[in-house]
């Protein structure tokens, strides 16, 4: 590089620096690096600006140099490895840690708490730690904190500190949250909340006993697992980012969720009613009365599955009613739809239940897929009955997740004594269940939306299931092993944090190549760029693959080289808590 001094039309001299190269064919050229201004205006800064700015240009390209020569590691066959200090560094660390400070805002938000925290630990460096754990190798906070020394930023705090700050992070999560989501859209623009898609989950403890006031309560588990659990609410926005999420006593109903949860996340009602129209998505367990007038009453819309097998004997003989269906994929799909009124009962000021018909579009289709997966998995439903009624094994746990299928008809013997059990398999019910195999119906307050459009918003949902599966499993949000109610929120935030950082990898990746890679590739990526020390000041990367550099230009960075310094290291470090450019 180099200062060039070029003369305008009106005579004056103006500074910039341009970097000189050759290019395919062998000519010189040169590209513009950045302008310095009229020399005349820089005269009244700066003696001699020339002179000034030339001797900036060497040193950088003094450093430039430095950065690119060779560099000398002398190592003694004899020599031995030092249990006392860590051999390696994962800058793997370095890409969900850019989205941590530049999207998400996070070391802002502790930053203007920092005079009012009185205390000598850094939060937003525990949580940092704790969320890079989550994505890349899922384990205790202590495993956390005994990793530490391989996190590329200096980790001042003791084990001690660590379970003192999920106090803190409990207290600050509501907020927190918020402050994401308003730096989010800052860093990115305005969020599509036009559908919004809730489900609910459970998580279980490997702590014996339940709270009396807490949040550990034993209720209806996923797992079928006897153990207490909690429930966690997560809302994403129409493009599958997480918005918020909301924890629940393990006894609460699923149902009764999602009003809290739209409350909370400042959704338009009686008290908002100039907020923004939203569509809420979800699955047939949250369709009730109270959340269907809830949205109604509100001003905003819904999108609800509905049980086939559950629904009225008029609903479903029009869904099994093959009057009606267009077929859109020959022999693979059929669609019709209808407008209807739906029943809720509201429970008004005075107490009394009351009946109200809310008009509907009720969409049912059919689908190939669908049915071949409800067929395979009743098959494995039917010969776990037949299991069970050979064994003669009908305990409440099997009954309830392996014999579906069976049916008890009791044999009263003529003496008069008590009734045997008498299993066997319930042919009609398993007949009744194959005559809705690959069904589905939803209904809708968006009556002017298009039967595939509905059908699309719907199948949304499906990533938020993904996004459970994610916590439960790449990030192993459970079991939970803290107990108290402020570490059993904090372990949730830190597993949502390090959720909103990964999808918001996904959807970067996807965006600049096409793909999407799931959480399991993006975090066995990242957890494989490993440094090993060589020297006090030199380490050695030999991990690169097209994730890690599509990982890498998301983020701005650049970690291709086999050698790195600290120094580079921490100029990396450096470089992802700056503002996007």
């Amino acid at each position: 590089m180099f200062v060039k001094r070029q003369k305008r039309k009106d005579g004056r001299i103006y500074l910039s620096v341009v970097h000189g190269y050759r290019d395919e064919n062998g000519r010189t050229k040169m590209r513009h690096v950045r302008s310095l201004g009229y020399l005349d205006e820089l005269e009244k800064l700066y003696d001699d600006p020339v002179a000034h700015f030339r001797a900036e240009v060497e040193a950088e390209n003094e450093a430039a140099k430095a950065e690119s020569a060779p560099i000398t590691v002398t190592l003694h066959p004899l020599q031995k490895i030092d249990k006392r200090t860590e051999g390696r560094v994962e800058m793997g660390a370095a890409v969900p840690s850019a989205y941590f400070h530049r999207d998400l805002g996070i070391w802002d938000f502790f930053e203007r708490k920092r005079t009012a925290r009185g205390f000598a630990y850094d939060p937003c460096r525990i949580l940092e730690l704790l969320c890079w754990n989550r994505i890349s190798d899922p384990g205790s906070k202590a495993a956390a904190f005994a990793a530490k020394e391989r996190f590329p930023r200096k980790c001042d705090f003791t084990l001690d500190d660590v379970y003192r700050s999920l106090d803190y992070l409990a207290a600050n999560a509501g907020k927190l949250v918020k402050h994401m989501n308003a730096s989010l859209e800052k860093a990115r623009g305005p969020r599509d909340k036009t559908r919004l898609y809730y489900d609910v989950t459970n998580y279980y403890f490997e702590i014996d006993g339940e709270d009396e006031d807490g949040l550990r309560k034993k209720g209806v588990s996923k797992e079928h697992r006897p153990e207490a659990i909690v429930q966690m609410g997560l809302l994403l926005d129409a493009k599958g980012i997480p918005m918020d999420f909301e924890l629940f006593p393990g006894n609460v109903n699923d149902m009764s969720t999602m009003l809290p949860m739209m409350k909370k996340a400042g959704l338009r009602d009686a008290q908002n009613p100039e907020g923004e129209r939203v569509v809420m998505v979800a699955d047939k367990g949250l369709n009730t009365s109270a959340n269907i007038a809830a949205c109604t009453l509100d001003g905003n819309g819904f999108i609800f599955s509905q049980s086939v097998r559950k629904a009225t004997k008029e609903l479903k003989g029009w869904v099994l009613d093959e009057a009606g269906y267009a077929e859109t994929e020959p022999g693979r799909f059929k669609v019709k739809s209808r407008i209807a009124d739906k029943a809720v009962y509201i429970t008004g000021e005075d107490g009394r239940r009351r009946k109200v018909m809310v008009p509907v579009k009720e969409v049912a289709f059919w689908s190939q897929d669908f049915y071949e997966r409800a067929r395979l998995e009743r098959t494995k439903v039917v010969e776990k009955s037949k299991v069970a009624i050979a064994r003669g094994d009908m305990s409440a746990a099997v009954a309830r997740s392996c014999a579906k299928y069976a049916k008890d008809i009791p044999v009263v013997k003529a003496t008069g004594e008590a009734a045997q059990h008498n299993w066997v398999l319930d042919e009609k019910r398993i007949e009744a269940d194959a005559a809705m195999d690959g069904y589905y119906c939803i209904i809708t307050s968006e009556q002017e939306w298009d039967e595939h459009e509905i059908i699309e918003a719907y199948r949304g949902l499906s990533r938020i299931e993904e996004s459970f599966r994610v916590l439960k499993g790449d990030m192993d949000a459970r079991p939970v092993y803290v107990w108290t109610t402020p570490h059993i929120q904090a372990h949730f935030l830190i597993c949502y944090t390090a959720l909103l950082q990964m999808r918001l990898m996904q959807a970067d990746i996807e965006a600049q190549t096409g793909t999407r890679p799931s959480a399991e590739a993006v975090s066995d990526a990242l957890s494989n760029m490993v440094g090993h020390r060589l020297d006090a000041n030199v380490y050695h990367f030999d991990y690169r693959t097209d994730l890690t550099d599509a990982l890498c230009d998301a983020v701005g960075i650049d970690l291709s080289r086999q050698v790195m310094t600290k120094s580079q290291m921490n100029k990396v470090m450096s470089v992802v808590k700056r503002p996007r450019s």
